[in-house]
């Protein structure tokens, strides 16, 4: 191995080592990885920032203001109200929604599918009285399988699809990924339904099976007890709250310690977590009062949203959200699986998944909701907001689709169109779209591309694909493609699957040439393993959010993602060999 193909190994290595630590921030990574390449003269100054031009990454760009569009324009609701008059069972709710968030899946990216279809998991969940945990997760799955089935469906189609281009002078056709993608998607949809059913229904608990569909225990702030009251203990409270008291302040002054024979005082001000049907009865009895509450308004209403992984507000802590404060939006409490609670509320530092209690005006929680990137659970009290003209918004991304579809047109072209008109009609604020943008995401693919041209100009792709081949017992094409699957399988859970596809890809096209297979085979192979993230919670931004909303255990997801891993494994090798081989 020469000098530089040592050191664009060893680059990557120590970037995949730190993706995998998580500790920094996905771009920050790629952008200082991409400067220390620069450095060391690995990729070319005048190549640096090649990656902004590439169709994947303006495809990627298009596709996360499309999303932005869709939400707007509340396109789902009729959807939800459908699904909630004709499906009642759990398997059944859960089979169709993912079927439907499978199809959204295909059209964008992962994560818009899957925040897009939020809103009626929580729906369908409190009106049935279905737990969540049973719908959340099996439609994170889902949205991967789908994304497998066109090429804007997921990032690492158009990374693999560009690496075609390069090496053959013919990327992937927009409906190229359906074959492979629907046979994955139909077996793995039956079988993630069937089984989740039985592992996350065993694993519940009867205080689970008898709790609330909705939300989680909520931490808020109460006042206990009244003025006029006797004082109690802390474990009176406790028991009253069906929950736990973290810090009690008296005045200016904390209390502590806190034990359970702890005596509480008329104007003491908790931070509790409990169940928020236990609170809801307590302070009609009038035992306990909630220390923060807007103000009683006609017009006021109550809402709950969550913060998705590209929400501004992800590390934010509640006291420094001006944004709330601009628009007079009080935050009652929030839901969260944090297991640090201490302080007070105003103190409390939010992270994906967290679900805000909100309260204000209709228009000013709808338009904090939107700029914060969050989505909303349920919301109560106050006028309907109307919908903001779905069939014109819906009428366009058809017509785009169907544009790159069969029209012949390359995605990032037709769903450029599908922008320019969106601009024409007003359906789409450029500047407050783009402030609200999924950034790490373009910057990530953006630092990342020429990393991965780095890897192929260097010799460093062709070196390892000749040890690969010559290590093999034998140069079959079935077992190089599975080979190839197996490994993006196995890297994705720890990165990203757009730094999977940028990583392999090189090596894939490599191989392809030393086993005199069809690039196009091994790519596809790459672009299904990137996808396949089905075993841990913090692989891909959908597992993460699903693992805070369940809630769920680390073990679900490998409990219930390995018998869907093996089957993408299996019949993901065996499509790639009839449609590609």
């Amino acid at each position: 191995m020469t000098v530089d193909q040592i050191l664009i190994l060893g680059l990557l290595l120590g970037m995949l080592v730190v993706f995998a630590g998580d500790w920094f921030r996905v771009e920050i990574v790629a952008l200082v990885g991409l400067a220390t390449a620069v450095l060391l003269q690995l990729v070319p100054l005048d190549q640096a920032f090649s990656g902004l031009a590439n169709p994947a990454v303006i495809t990627v760009l298009e596709i996360l203001l499309i999303v932005e569009v869709l939400k707007a324009s509340r396109l789902l609701d009729g959807v939800g109200a459908m699904l909630s008059r004709l499906f009642r069972r759990p398997h059944r709710v859960a089979l169709v929604l993912c079927m439907v968030g499978a199809l959204l899946s295909t059209v964008m990216n992962n994560i818009g599918a899957f925040s897009l279809m939020l809103p009626i998991v929580f729906v369908l969940s409190r009106r049935h009285h279905i737990p969540q945990r049973l719908l959340v997760m099996p439609l994170s799955f889902a949205t991967l399988m789908g994304g497998m089935c066109t090429v804007v469906g997921t990032p690492p189609n158009l990374l693999v699809s560009e690496a075609l281009q390069k090496a053959s002078g013919e990327s992937f056709r927009f409906l190229d990924f359906l074959p492979t993608g629907l046979a994955i998607s139909l077996v793995g949809l039956v079988l993630l339904v069937w089984w989740s059913q039985r592992i996350l229904q065993s694993g519940q608990t009867e205080e689970d099976e008898e709790s609330e569909p909705i939300g989680h225990r909520m931490v808020t702030e109460i006042v206990c007890p009244l003025a006029g009251r006797e004082p109690v203990t802390l474990a009176h409270v406790e028991a009253m709250i069906d929950g736990t008291i973290s810090s009690a302040v008296r005045g200016d002054r904390r209390l502590f310690p806190l034990k359970q024979e702890t005596e509480l005082v008329p104007g003491d001000r908790l931070l509790v977590e409990a169940d928020d049907l236990a609170l809801r009865e307590a302070f009609a009895a009038g035992n306990l009062a909630p220390a923060r509450t807007s103000a009683a308004l006609s017009d006021q209403m109550q809402l709950q949203a969550a913060i998705m992984p590209y929400s501004i507000l992800q590390g934010s802590v509640i006291a420094n959200i001006g944004e709330f404060a601009e628009r007079a939006i009080e935050v009652v409490g929030v839901s969260t699986q944090s297991p640090r609670l201490e302080g007070s509320l105003d103190d409390f530092r939010l992270s994906v998944g967290d679900i805000l209690h909100l309260e204000g005006q209709p228009e000013a929680l709808q338009q904090a909701v939107t700029n914060c990137g969050l989505v909303t659970v349920v919301a109560t009290g106050g006028p309907i907001i109307a919908r903001k003209q779905s069939f014109l918004t819906s009428a366009i991304f058809l017509a785009g689709l169907l544009a790159a579809a069969f029209g012949g047109i390359p995605p990032e072209i037709a769903y450029g169109m599908v922008l320019i008109c969106y601009l024409v009609t007003g359906l789409l604020d450029l500047r407050e779209a783009l402030s609200r943008l999924n950034w790490p995401i373009i910057l990530l693919l953006v630092a990342m591309l020429p990393l991965g041209e780095a890897v192929a100009n260097t010799g460093a792709a062709a070196t390892i694909a000749k040890a690969l081949f010559a290590a093999l017992p034998f140069a079959s094409a079935s077992l190089i493609t599975f080979i190839m699957l197996a490994l993006a399988v196995g890297i994705t859970p720890f990165v990203n699957n757009a730094t999977t596809a940028v990583v392999l890809a090189p090596i894939a096209i490599e191989l392809s040439d030393k086993a005199d297979l069809p690039p196009a085979m091994l790519l596809m192979a790459v672009a299904i393993g990137a996808s396949c993230d089905f075993l841990t919670p913090f692989g891909h931004h959908n597992n993460v959010l699903a693992y805070a909303l369940g809630p769920y255990r680390f073990r679900e997801f490998f409990a219930v993602g390995w018998p869907v891993t093996l089957a993408t494994l299996l019949v993901g090798t065996l499509t790639c060999l009839i449609v590609w081989g």
